[in-house]
């Protein structure tokens, strides 16, 4: 009766419970060395990679920040070099303009003082085109100094310039 009870448990008797439990076993161990350690493996050589690639990434920023903060530092000192050749480009404009400006006005004074003595009339008409050519000379004076100061030295700035921005 025994047997038939031990029979009638999920029809199994011992010697089969025991036959089960060892192909589980041997399916286990036989799963586990075919896919969870590949598997595994697979998973550590991804985070590894992962890894690598971060670093990489932080590396390769560390790098971009230091090429921006050498690009800002050249720009600083490129527009200090520009500051510094404006004003002296003003002053030297001035101090053209200045001189020009005397030499036009005795210019003046010469032919306002021969036109009085010629006639009120006349002198009213050389007056107005002396004052006239004085605007014209001051005006094409300081486009040439302007022209001459700005012309060579910052075209080249402008270019260098204008190639260090297209290669950002």
């Amino acid at each position: 009766m025994t047997g038939i009870l031990s029979d009638a448990i999920l029809g199994l008797n011992l010697t089969k419970f025991l036959l089960h439990l060892l192909n589980f076993a041997i399916l286990f161990v036989a799963l586990w060395l075919i896919l969870y350690k590949p598997v595994m493996k697979f998973i550590r050589a991804r985070q590894e990679r992962i890894e690598e690639q971060k670093k990489q990434t932080e590396e390769n920023l560390r790098a971009s920040e230091e090429a921006r903060a050498l690009e800002e530092e050249r720009l600083r000192t490129l527009d200090e070099e520009i500051e510094t050749k404006r004003v002296a480009a003003e002053k030297a404009i001035s101090e053209k303009c200045d001189e020009k400006l005397r030499e036009t006005e005795v210019r003046a004074e010469e032919i306002i003082a021969d036109a009085e003595r010629r006639a009120e009339k006349q002198a009213n008409k050389v007056v107005s085109d002396a004052k006239q050519g004085i605007k014209d000379a001051a005006v094409a004076l300081a486009e040439n100094i302007i022209e001459d100061k700005i012309g060579e030295v910052d075209d080249a700035l402008i270019d260098k310039a204008l190639k260090d921005w297209k290669n950002d």
